[in-house]
């Protein structure tokens, strides 16, 4: 079955917080506060929660549904992420490359989202 689209987020945002390998305690606390104000059925909560046991992985994603408008909101989302821990480290550079290349982002529009990020 495939991930409602709030589901779909919290998955990529969870598989940007593990791609370093570890989930820092502001990317918890994060993904808590996203998990717990999105709009899921008890099933789908349950997924997202089980997100913060154990490293996710972005291929797990289905990002074929989503409108150009919420692949740049995710990949912004996604970089997001990426600084909570105010420290990018290669694993999750190469998520957000992936993340990029999945989302079918042109390098230069993700540069420009990028840009808007501090700490990126």
């Amino acid at each position: 079955m495939a991930d409602s689209s709030f589901l779909t987020v919290i998955r990529i945002w969870a598989a940007t917080a593990w791609a370093d390998g570890k989930l820092a305690d502001a990317e918890a606390h994060a993904l808590r506060r996203l998990i717990d104000g999105a709009e899921l059925d008890d099933a789908d909560r349950a997924t997202a929660t089980g997100f913060l046991d154990g490293p996710v992985t972005l291929e797990d994603a289905s990002l074929a549904a989503l409108s150009l408008d919420a692949k740049r909101g995710v990949y912004r989302a996604a970089c997001r992420m990426a600084v909570l821990d105010r420290e990018v480290a290669p694993g999750e550079r190469e998520m957000l490359t992936r993340l990029r290349d999945q989302l079918g982002l042109p390098a230069d529009e993700a540069r420009e989202i990028e840009s808007s990020v501090p700490g990126i």
